[in-house]
């Protein structure tokens, strides 16, 4: 045997161990990266959410357009709601790590009691404007917002305007209805029953 390559056991087991480690992490970093880009509806999230309750007589109201004409008394807010999988965020983990759509509901309730507080800081009665804002990229649609979901927690960036007052918001106009053709199959109306007038004799001559 080599002298110069000889190790003694405690170094030989610390090397592994160190090994083990580096290998581990490894692993690990896919998990943590992970980032899956999800548009949940709104609707939905707030039917299975405590938002109502949140807001209470807060008027809440999604999309760009829905801030039109409202008299706005604080601009742009942002707030970063985080879901994570911890029961009411504390204690330990949930037993079963919650769905994506479960830790973006929770981050949406998280960001929605934030944007309630600041309303009310403020002395607002409704919450307009509100789009998805993640890392400063604009997502507008009144109907769904963006959430970010990774391993442990899921992320909602929201912008909104406060407002006071009623919100006037555009109505949109019922569609034309497009007159559509009866179909072919459709049997012709029947004959009429009545008999024309013979004509009116003329006048003899005098």
């Amino acid at each position: 045997m080599n002298p110069a390559s000889f190790q003694p056991f405690p170094t030989r087991i610390a090397a592994a161990a160190a090994f083990v480690a580096a290998a581990l992490a490894g692993l690990a970093l896919p998990a943590q990266a992970r980032n899956v880009r999800l548009m949940e509806s709104v609707p939905d999230t707030i039917r299975v959410s405590h938002v109502h309750d949140i807001l209470g007589d807060l008027d809440l109201r999604f999309g760009g357009d829905s801030g039109r004409g409202a008299n706005i008394v604080r601009r742009d807010v942002v707030v970063k709601g985080v879901g994570t999988t911890k029961l009411h965020d504390v204690g330990d983990d949930d037993k079963v790590r919650p769905s994506d759509h479960d830790l973006c509901a929770r981050a949406f309730e998280d960001a929605i009691t934030q944007l309630a507080f600041a309303a009310r800081g403020a002395r607002a009665t409704a919450i307009v404007g509100v789009v998805s804002n993640y890392e400063g990229t604009l997502f507008d649609d009144p109907g769904h917002f963006e959430c970010h979901a990774g391993a442990l927690k899921a992320a909602v960036t929201l912008r909104a305007q406060l407002a006071i007052g009623p919100v006037d918001v555009p109505v949109v106009p019922p569609p034309v209805p497009v007159y559509s053709p009866p179909p072919a199959d459709v049997p012709p109306p029947p004959a009429p029953t009545f008999q024309p007038l013979p004509p009116v004799p003329a006048p003899a001559p005098n």
